[in-house]
């Protein structure tokens, strides 16, 4: 599955990104904001792999101006409770002070309050990533009670603050070109190998978003209205 809006592409991690994906993960500017700081191997990296390749798990490489610029993810969904865990990380440091980040969070987002309907993400962030404390804050992310003392601590955003945050957002970074009802969804064959396909395509077809659907090559493509 590939997602475009504001001028990012947003790409369904596959296996064959996993290794470009665990050197970012272990370079130093990477590691040392993750709770988990140990170096990880191309096998660790495998067998974390079979164990999000699914439904449950929405992995995405950022792309932007042609290259691979970061990852963002939605894991370890809970469908019943309508909740899911959220992350993102920037490996370009030139572009990290952009709106590029705010864009990549407001798609994903977008994408499991609007179509997956989830009510609720919770994120961990470390208390001395003062940065991503502040980024969490733009969307309306709020620190659990209980959580001040802890080393990585638990925020929760909900789908009305989100919402509520996110009009503020779009008015800040309108005038750098930030637009809304500009997401265009392709479902790609390599969707279909799992039923990740079919049921994305059961979600996008009940959202409350309005879609022109239509056919390019094996890809099924969702344009925003």
């Amino acid at each position: 599955m590939k997602i475009e809006t504001n001028g990012l592409i947003i790409e369904r991690l596959q296996e064959k990104d996993i290794e470009l994906v665990r050197q970012w993960r272990n370079s130093d500017a990477i590691r040392t904001h993750m709770n988990y700081r140990e170096i990880i191997t191309p096998e660790m990296q495998r067998k974390w792999f079979s164990t999000i390749n699914n439904f449950n798990n929405f992995y995405f490489i950022i792309h932007y101006k042609g290259k691979k610029v970061g990852l963002g993810n939605i894991k370890n969904i809970d469908w019943e409770e309508k909740s899911g865990e959220a992350g993102v990380f920037i490996v370009r440091q030139n572009i990290s002070g952009t709106f590029l980040p705010v864009a990549g969070v407001l798609c994903l987002s977008e994408l499991v309050f609007s179509i997956f309907n989830l009510e609720k993400l919770y994120a961990q962030v470390r208390k001395d990533n003062p940065r991503a404390q502040k980024f969490n804050r733009l969307f309306g992310y709020k620190m659990l009670s209980g959580e001040e003392d802890k080393e990585s601590r638990l925020h929760m955003l909900t789908k009305a603050d989100f919402y509520k945050s996110t009009k503020k957002l779009f008015l800040l970074f309108k005038p750098f070109g930030l637009k809304t009802n500009s997401l265009v969804i392709s479902i790609e064959e390599v969707d279909y190998l799992t039923d990740f396909g079919k049921r994305t395509i059961q979600l996008l077809n009940s959202s409350p978003l309005l879609f022109d659907i239509s056919k390019e090559g094996s890809n099924l493509i969702y344009r925003q209205r």
